[in-house]
């Protein structure tokens, strides 16, 4: 039966090829629109009114990839490359931003930072993340510590989750997949309230290239919001979310694992006060995140180069903070932004593991010890004179509670030089704080320093009647970087502050539309270098690992009438290096990932002015996307989504 739902989708899907439809509101390329309102520098202001680089992901647009993960949609943008966001559910996924190492991107949701001190690079984990709870989605590249602290060295990523109407989604498809999803935000006098819930679940694919074994993956979440108005001027809001997971692992490069898995769950607590001033707005916030992540392989099942019989893995980070900054407009048309920020992180991690030798624990750390404070002030000042020119100037002053004082800084000055034409460039300097991990792990090393980063980046952007493009070329240097440096004595390796990075790299972006037609062009180019001075030996390698130099993409819309829509989508992935350790040779190899095409077809039929139809063919040359050395990548499937929104 679900062969025969299959075939009758597939065919959907292509007879609607032909129209090309880009639906009732066409997709747009907003980050080139002059009116997107963003709200990623912490104030909201309009893309035509700053010189940074801005990309928006709209509404439109995340509905319509219903049937994907966040990192899906991510790899669709320009500058952007997230390794595993293609290969089995339930992978680890690395988020590159300009070719940056991961960790350097910085992660919000609707303004708070999301992190998860226990990781090694202080990441949340993007499984958690349900992309149908989004309203939008801004991307700001560059170093963005001087708003927005530690780890915002290549960018920052906020989502934006919804808070208003109700909507009821069901998905199901290929790989044993389906998901239920439903979402209400209702006002009782002044009091605003909202409840989402998420249920996914998929039987997947080989983790492992070369294998047969499916492993598959479960989410679940919840969202609650409430907030209210407090006379005219001021307003609260209160978030909590639940999220939850459980994937299937294999053991590594084609090496099948039956019986190891992974769960995961965060618990976020946020809350806003906002006072509105004659000539300016006062924020308040107030945050905390538990993440919890365990491991276990079992031993029903126990793959020949299995170096232990069984192991388990926990870890639990906490990150929490307090921030209250101020927009206030002064005489000349100049903003000015003013806060004061604290973050507090800790976290416990143990592990253990039984072999042939008996059991073995690994030094297990302590939130008592393995924990953290950053302290922060920063201002802005920016002046912004219509139709000619623009400036933003900004500073913060950061005290980590171990390795002491650093500070950072940008200049943006932007100019129209013609109608609807602009000239931008941007200096930044940024940092990222070691990770608990790095500082008190047995390979750690407390006398670690921050990574320090420059950015340089200049551009224009040009928009017609029915032409917009940007271009922009960047550079980023890295000093101090952080590296797992082996030692002769235990524990056999440790952290260091050893490492140069250089990274530059062009951005296209462009779009044509005409009527009822609209085309959408990508395109990244990226070179970097790493620099190494280990026991007195200098070398030099590319530090592009996993990241392709070239990446290009092309998206096809329609619209002939207003209930049909069709859309194709292709992307071009150019070659990688990898490298993975061979237990032959006790020795760490490279090897080139080819490079590969991925396409989709998406097709939308509103049936009803509260209820449409969508069909998403991923994968349509059914090739096999390798991100990483010995792990397999997606294969052609067909996902079918039915929405209703009230």
């Amino acid at each position: 039966m679900f062969n025969i739902r299959l075939t009758l989708l597939t065919a959907f899907s292509f007879a609607c090829l032909p129209t090309l439809y880009a639906a009732k509101t066409a997709i747009r390329l907003d980050s080139l629109l002059t009116e997107v309102q963003v709200k990623a520098s912490k104030y909201p202001s309009k893309l035509a009114q700053t010189g940074k680089v801005i990309t928006v992901i709209s509404q439109e647009q995340i509905q319509r990839s219903i049937g994907k993960n966040l990192g899906e949609l991510l790899q669709e943008s320009v500058g952007i490359s997230i390794v595993g966001a293609r290969s089995a559910p339930g992978s680890n996924q690395e988020v590159y931003v300009r070719g940056a190492n991961t960790g350097n991107v910085l992660l919000l949701i609707d303004g708070f930072p999301a992190n998860d001190p226990s990781h090694i690079s202080s990441v949340l984990d993007w499984n958690l993340i349900d992309l149908g709870s989004l309203e939008r989605i801004e991307i700001m590249k560059g170093g963005q510590s001087t708003l927005y602290g530690s780890d915002a060295m290549a960018g920052v990523i906020n989502l934006v989750t919804r808070k208003s109407g109700t909507s009821i989604s069901l998905q199901g498809g290929g790989l044993g997949t389906h998901a239920e999803a439903f979402q209400i935000q209702k006002t009782i006098k002044k009091l605003h309230v909202g409840l989402g819930l998420k249920n996914f679940q998929t039987q997947g694919f080989s983790a492992a290239a070369n294998q047969e074994e499916k492993d598959g993956m479960g989410q679940q979440n919840i969202r609650v919001n409430v907030g209210s108005t407090l006379g005219k001027y001021s307003d609260w809001d209160l978030y909590y979310q639940s999220e939850f997971y459980r994937a299937d692992l294999d053991g590594g490069p084609m090496i099948d694992e039956r019986d190891y898995a992974a769960k995961a769950s965060n618990h976020a607590f946020r809350a806003q006060f906002h006072r509105q001033f004659v000539r300016g707005d006062l924020f308040v916030r107030v945050f905390q995140d538990i993440t919890h992540r365990f491991f276990r392989n079992d031993s029903t099942d126990i793959p020949a180069n299995a170096y232990s019989n069984y192991s388990e893995s926990a870890y639990v980070g906490l990150n929490q903070g307090a921030e209250s900054y101020m927009k206030w407009r002064l005489p000349a048309s100049i903003q000015t932004v003013a806060g004061v920020e604290y973050r507090n992180q800790a976290t416990t991690q143990t592990d253990f593991s039984i072999s042939g030798y008996g059991r073995y624990d690994s030094p297990a750390l302590a939130a008592s010890l393995a924990n953290i404070q950053l302290v922060a002030g920063y201002l802005t000042f920016e002046k912004h004179q219509a139709d000619a020119w623009g400036l933003e100037l900004g500073g913060r002053l950061s005290n980590h509670s171990l390795y002491g004082t650093n500070f950072t800084y940008h200049v943006n000055p932007y100019a129209y030089v013609w109608p609807k034409g602009k000239l931008f460039a941007n200096y930044y300097s940024s940092f990222k704080a070691p990770s608990l991990y790095q500082l008190y792990s047995p390979y750690g090393n407390q006398a670690l320093q921050a990574e320090y980063g420059k950015t340089l980046e200049a551009g224009f952007e040009q928009q017609l009647e029915k032409f917009t493009v940007r271009l922009v070329a960047f550079q980023q240097d890295v000093q101090d970087g952080i590296i797992f440096q082996s030692i002769i004595e235990e524990p056999y390796g440790r952290y260091m502050n050893v490492a140069k990075q250089n990274t530059k790299g062009l951005e296209l972006e462009a779009r044509y539309a005409w009527k009822g037609f609209s085309t959408e062009l990508a395109y990244t180019y990226l070179d970097g270098q790493m620099n190494q001075v280990i026991n007195g030996k200098d070398s030099t390698f590319s530090s592009l690992i996993r990241r392709p130099k070239h990446q290009a993409s092309l998206r096809l819309n329609q619209q002939l009438t207003k209930r049909w829509s069709a859309s194709i989508y292709t992307q071009y992935v150019g070659e990688r290096t990898d490298y993975y350790y061979d237990d032959a040779s006790y020795q760490t190899q490279d090897v080139t990932l080819g490079r590969y095409v991925w396409t989709e077809l998406q097709s939308t039929y509103s049936f009803h002015k509260h209820w449409r139809l969508q069909a998403l063919v991923k994968n349509v040359l059914n090739q096999r996307p390798v991100e990483q050395y010995g792990y397999s990548g997606q294969p052609r499937n067909v996902q079918l989504s039915l929405l209703g929104t009230f």
